[in-house]
């Protein structure tokens, strides 16, 4: 006889189903979940650091056991246990805003004031960043291996071109170059009028739906504002343009990002992998800038465009747009470079906050 499925199990109240249920809701940490039953109410402890802050950690919980169908109003003790701090609360299922006194229960201890707690990289992050940052340095040193992952480079600059291309009603398709070298994104010359019409529909359609909470309804119309800006203006050209090495740097934060969380690893090694890629990637755009500023043969031969007919990205941004000496704008992609990696460390620091704020804006209806 097969054994009832989870969400069977835990709507029967069995407590071991409702622990595996928690434990799923922080997959990329190591937390231990207890429940017990203790009359007519259930109590849930958790242990594990860094866990998310305490009032997110409750409404994820609640809402999780809602999604499994555990009836409402049913009595919650929560107590969480963080290594260092210790809290405890009440709640109704399905209500937490609602706090309730509960008999038979320890009075509500704290050893230290309610607070988000700031991320910290674990052992294992920390191999990971290390062995990346030396395998990358490595594999960017010798001309042959950087020849040859340079095409993980060349298809993530080109599938930024073709993602603005297509964002501004250009439809955009990455290719590599055999002929000259590098990649090219193929691009129509004539708009496509249907793709803002979708884009703008999709736009109602999320403020229609968050229509009762007022800072996601603000943040959609900033966000329509921009596009707008953006799409009716030569500022697309310019979007098209920096998309390119903008997509390197947004890739570069994604592989740092999960090096250091491990977020989404299945395989052993996968987290130093990411690592790998994320600072050979660096090292590789780092290496690129300082040819064009100090070495004259590769300045010269990147000024004379693709072919001698196409100029590239940084020429282009650098004449057209901004109207200065190409050496500045290589400058400010340098020191784009340098901050990434702390923009990295910055977002996992302080993923308690984002995360927190993402939960807020994906509410329909504002607290």
């Amino acid at each position: 006889m097969s054994p009832a499925p989870l969400w069977q199990r835990v709507q029967q109240g069995e407590t071991a189903a409702i622990a595996t249920v928690i434990e799923r809701l922080w997959p990329e940490h190591e937390v231990h979940v207890t429940v017990t039953r203790p009359g007519d109410h259930y109590r849930i402890a958790i242990q594990g650091n860094p866990l998310p802050p305490f009032h997110l950690l409750v409404k994820q919980i609640d809402q999780e056991l809602c999604r499994y169908k555990l009836p409402r109003a049913t009595p919650i003790q929560l107590c969480v246990h963080t290594g260092t701090n210790t809290w405890e609360t009440d709640f109704l299922l399905g209500d937490t805003l609602q706090r309730i006194p509960m008999s038979n229960r320890r009075p509500k201890r704290s050893s230290a004031p309610l607070e988000i707690p700031l991320c910290t990289l674990d052992a294992r992050a920390k191999n990971s960043l290390w062995i990346g940052a030396i395998v990358g340095l490595g594999l960017c040193w010798p001309s042959l291996s950087r020849f040859v992952l340079s095409y993980l480079v060349i298809i993530i600059h080109e599938l930024g071109h073709t993602l603005a291309g297509w964002l501004m009603g250009y439809p955009s398709f990455p290719a590599f170059d055999f002929i000259h070298g590098g990649g090219i994104t193929l691009q129509l010359q004539e708009r496509w009028a249907l793709i803002p019409v979708l884009i703008y529909s999709g736009l109602g359609g999320l403020l229609y739906y968050f229509r009762r909470n007022h800072l996601t309804v603000m943040v959609i119309i900033s966000g329509a504002l921009l596009y707008t800006g953006m799409y009716f203006t030569r500022v697309n050209q310019l979007f098209f343009l920096a998309m390119g090495h903008g997509c390197e740097l947004l890739f570069i934060g994604i592989f740092l990002y999960r090096s250091m969380t491990g977020w989404g690893c299945q395989q052993p090694g996968e987290q130093t992998l990411y690592g790998v890629l994320g600072f050979f990637m660096w090292f590789y755009d780092l290496n690129f800038v300082r040819q064009l500023l100090f070495d004259p043969q590769m300045r010269a031969l990147y000024a004379l465009g693709k072919g001698e007919v196409l100029d590239h990205d940084l020429v282009r941004i650098a004449g057209e747009f901004l109207r200065v000496d190409l050496s500045l704008v290589v400058v400010l992609f340098g020191v784009s470079c340098l901050l990434t990696p702390l923009l990295t460390w910055g977002l996992y620091r302080y993923q308690n906050y984002w995360r927190y704020g993402c939960v807020q804006l994906l509410r329909r209806q504002a607290e």
